[in-house]
């Protein structure tokens, strides 16, 4: 407002100084035409001889005073004609301006006969001459002065509205916000900026789509990321968390910023992230988490590209390669344990045959039959490991009779049967014929029906289902033999675990019938489900699809 003011004061002064110079303009061509005048009496009273009579009329007709300095003066115009001519001898044939009685007169002196004449006359004036030209020209130049002001009033208020239009349309595009058109004629200075203007705001608006749709991508990268991700700034405060990092920490963690420390409550973490910190270092380790108690490989990425250090945690989760390193490990340890028990009994035997109880016909006769019956079991555990350790090589499928199927496996357990006089009861549908591997499904019919033959009751019933529906078959294996406390049969399947330890081998098990069983159901893309209550029995239900997967 002040520098509005300022500006418009200076119009004003500048005004003024016109209308005064104009003024001060006017005067001086009145001035000179006014010498002219003076000038032209004075050669007329000289060429006419300069006497005081002729003076006296040309005086009277031309409205001037001419006065003559011929002694001492004795008027106030010969006193100032005298004074003049004493200051300024160039002031011959020229003319000046004195006040006379404070009444300002203009003044031609010449010389004749060395008498200093001086023609007198009332400075002439524009208001003093044409007083209503005068008022014209002051009413003219204020309705100048006026429109001008108005003018420049207008204009600085078009150039002020469009400056400021175009600042808010730079502000809105800095802010993300749509802009207002501006309306600028073709040869308006405005025109190239506001067209600049407006393909800025296009330009920023393609790049920030562009901003959107790469942040898009990276947010559903991230969001979908198996690995843990966190971002902390320099302040230690987290940036980014993708929801699998929710998952390792075990719970939800806040958008909003605020310290890491909020979120990683596992100490071995949280000294990383700091060592991270203070050696501006990347770190690796493999840290188990305390909420969760997951096994993660934890890398710690100092990222120094910026002024201020930033630190990214990647987490990725290594529990399930140590379970199954620590299945590898049971396993090696149970197969060794497996296969000391029949190579100790045939090595302590055969030591003690050799020692001399072949000489006894029934010791021998007893201690082979007890050497054979090991080795059986020795074959028997190593054909089931290699079952195991067989990968799903492509096999070719066929039709294969159930029902014919299931009399063939049991076939070799006819003993057995009789041994403990069990009844085998069959429900399969007549003519049930399904597509899958003969090799992988006759082993779990052969697993199966062992497991209910060895795990029965003297006198016990076994009952054989098999149907189909219009996508999957099912088979079921009933027993009523000791059954499974609910604590073992989320373990039945692993290899080796037996519920009943002293029994199993003592009826040649190996413990790895049912994990056999499992096994190729799932390569068959099938399921296997349990259903057991101690001492009542245990029923095992595979369903498979009728197309081979």
């Amino acid at each position: 407002m002040i520098k509005v003011i300022r500006r418009y004061a200076w119009v004003c002064v500048a005004a003024i100084s016109g209308f005064f110079l104009l003024l001060m303009g006017a005067d001086h061509v009145l001035y000179t035409q006014q010498t002219a005048h003076l000038q032209a009496v004075y050669r007329t009273y000289a060429d006419l001889g300069g006497t005081q009579s002729l003076a006296v009329s040309l005086a009277k007709d031309n409205h001037v005073t001419i006065t003559r300095l011929t002694g001492k003066p004795a008027t106030q115009r010969e006193d100032l004609l005298q004074d003049l001519v004493d200051r300024q001898r160039t002031i011959i044939d020229r003319s000046t301006v004195l006040l006379v009685g404070n009444r300002p007169e203009q003044i031609y002196v010449g010389r004749r006969d060395n008498i200093f004449v001086g023609v007198w006359q009332k400075k002439a004036t524009l208001f003093g001459v044409a007083p209503q030209l005068g008022v014209a020209f002051v009413l003219l130049y204020a309705a100048g002065c006026a429109a001008l002001a108005g003018w420049l009033l207008r204009r600085n208020r078009y150039w002020h509205g469009h400056v400021a239009q175009m600042a808010h349309n730079v502000a809105a595009i800095r802010k993300e916000h749509p802009i207002e058109p501006i309306i600028a004629s073709p040869g308006s200075p405005f025109a190239v900026l506001t067209r600049e203007i407006e393909r800025l705001d296009a330009t920023a608006a393609h790049l920030r789509q562009k901003v959107a749709l790469r942040q898009a991508s990276f947010d559903r990268l991230i969001d979908h990321l198996p690995q843990g991700v966190m971002l902390i700034d320099a302040d230690r405060s987290v940036l980014l968390a993708n929801p699998a990092m929710q998952q390792f920490v075990g719970h939800e963690i806040s958008p909003r910023q605020h310290n890491y420390l909020d979120d990683v409550k596992t100490y071995a973490l949280a000294r990383l992230i700091e060592h991270t910190y203070r050696s501006r270092k990347s770190h690796h380790q493999e840290v188990t988490l305390l909420a969760t108690q997951k096994a993660v490989d934890a890398n710690v990425v100092a990222l120094t590209g910026t002024e201020r250090l930033q630190v990214l945690v990647i987490l990725y989760d290594v529990s399930y390669l140590r379970q199954v390193e620590q299945m590898q490990l049971d396993f090696v340890g149970n197969v060794s344990h497996e296969l000391k028990t029949p190579v100790t009994a045939i090595s302590g035997f055969t030591e003690t045959l050799l020692d001399g109880a072949k000489n006894d016909p029934e010791a021998l006769d007893q201690f082979l039959t007890i050497i054979h019956d090991e080795s059986l079991r020795l074959t028997q555990l190593i054909q089931d490991i290699l079952t195991l350790s067989r990968p799903d090589g492509a096999q070719q499928a066929e039709v294969v009779d159930v029902a014919g199927l299931v009399q063939r496996a049991l076939q070799p357990l006819q003993d057995p049967l009789a041994a403990k006089h069990l009844t085998v009861t069959t429900d399969i549908t007549p003519g049930l014929a399904v597509p899958t591997v003969p090799a992988k499904l006759s082993q779990v019919v052969r697993n199966l029906l062992n497991n209910a033959v060895f795990y029965n009751r003297d006198g016990g019933t076994i009952t054989i289902t098999a149907k189909a529906d219009k996508t999957a078959w099912h088979l079921a294996v009933k027993d009523t033999g000791i059954g499974i406390q609910a604590a073992d049969q989320a373990r039945i399947f692993e290899r080796f675990y037996r519920v009943d330890k002293a029994r199993s081998r003592h009826n040649g098990g190996t413990g790895l019938g049912l994990a056999i069983v499992h096994e190729m159901v799932q390569q068959l893309g099938g399921e296997l489900k349990l259903d057991s209550q101690v001492g009542v029995g245990s029923t095992f239900t595979v369903t498979l699809p009728l197309t081979v997967v």
